[in-house]
């Protein structure tokens, strides 16, 4: 069996952590803080045998350095393009210790733990941003959130929609781990754009209920951020009337359509 366990770190971020069954061996997901992890394996006593990079902003990558100092070993996947638009809070950029560069259509094997994952180029919030998907699972860092997406930084509107359109075909029961706890804010601004979606009010119940428990809202099911998530649904035509009543003009393409909705949580909801 595969376990995915949260490591919370800064104010909001998910480190995600693989195991199999009871093994030593680790994969870590988008390591930005190294302190937490560290603490984490030597309290379990876990070995981290790789780590996947799903884009390069330093929330995600900062504790890069000092894990391959720590056990120099490690494998790190991550693709070898864009850099981030933010300082690297380490020494030297994580080209440097990439192991194994990726690229669109790899599998990534994890010997160790039985684990192969698909790469899937998703750029949007990132030229770089990658997701890895396999085991009914998708590490998609920042480009989906639950019931939101991450803002377009090196990336455009055309190249998310395209990124959203390629993640949205996987299967519903993909269960997807995002690398930030936003739910209950992005849900929020969903419901400004379809206040009367049931499933929406519905979601916003169970949610909550999670978060008063301390239980993290993610991953969520890719069904359920179809059903949900305004930037996965800017051809459903209540999502595209709002985004027309916010812009005051019509809208033609699926790309301008995300747009509208990502320049009005920008400017009147964050």
């Amino acid at each position: 069996m595969l376990n995915i366990i949260p490591i919370p770190a800064f104010s909001d971020n998910y480190i995600w952590m693989l195991q199999r069954d009871n093994l030593k061996q680790v994969v870590l997901v988008d390591p930005g803080d190294e302190g937490k992890v560290i603490a984490f394996l030597q309290q379990h006593a876990l070995q981290p045998v790789a780590i996947l990079i799903t884009h390069q902003h330093y929330d995600h990558t900062g504790g890069v350095a000092r894990l391959v100092k720590q056990y120099p070993e490690i494998k790190l996947f991550c693709q070898n393009t864009a850099v981030s638009e933010k300082p690297l809070s380490i020494d030297l950029p994580v080209a440097d210790f990439i192991t194994h560069p990726v690229v669109d259509g790899d599998t990534v094997d994890i010997n160790e733990l039985d684990i192969h994952f698909k790469v899937m180029t998703i750029p949007g919030h990132t030229l770089d941003h990658v997701a890895y998907f396999g085991e009914g699972v998708l590490f998609c860092g920042d480009t989906i959130f639950g019931c939101g997406c991450g803002r377009l930084f090196s990336g455009t509107a055309e190249q998310m929609t395209a990124s959203m359109e390629r993640l949205s075909v996987l299967p519903a029961t993909t269960r997807v781990y995002t690398a930030h706890e936003y739910t209950l804010d992005n849900i929020g601004f969903a419901r400004w754009v379809e206040p009367d979606n049931a499933d929406l009010i519905q979601r916003d119940q169970e949610d909550m209920a999670k978060q008063e428990k301390g239980i993290p809202t993610v991953p969520s099911l890719l069904g359920t951020e179809l059903k949900t998530n305004p930037f996965m649904r800017y051809k459903i035509p209540q999502v595209k009337q709002a985004a027309e009543q916010y812009m005051g003009h019509s809208l033609h393409t699926d790309a301008e359509v995300f747009a509208a909705i990502r320049l009005w949580k920008d400017k009147e909801y964050d």
